[in-house]
């Protein structure tokens, strides 16, 4: 688990992708009940809109709430640059000799 947060871009992408599904379950119930396909992607239509939103702006709140999150041990860490790969390398030797990894 790193300690990453989801970029803006990823929010909308995973939005856009659950709409998809999710409005075109709506359009389909709303048809099975109604029979008018029109009706069934109008509301499909706002609804898609409507939900895309409301779920961007749920996934940022909720990204933003610490709870049931596990903290890395290492996050406090001030790091001055980015950690070049061959220091990536030595570092994860070091916490394989301490027993905390056990990658091969």
């Amino acid at each position: 688990m790193g300690n990453y947060k989801d970029a803006h871009f990823r929010s909308i992408i995973k939005s856009l992708s659950w709409r998809v599904f999710a409005t075109l379950t709506t359009i389909l119930i709303v048809f099975a009940f109604t029979r008018k396909l029109v009706l069934s992607l109008g509301v499909g239509a706002v609804e898609i809109v409507v939900k895309l939103i409301l779920y961007y702006f749920h996934e940022r709140i909720w990204g933003a709430i610490p709870f049931g999150r596990k903290k890395h041990p290492l996050s406090d860490l001030s790091v001055s640059d980015s950690i070049k790969k061959e220091d990536l390398e030595i570092i994860k030797d070091k916490l394989r000799q301490l027993g905390y990894i056990n990658e091969e």
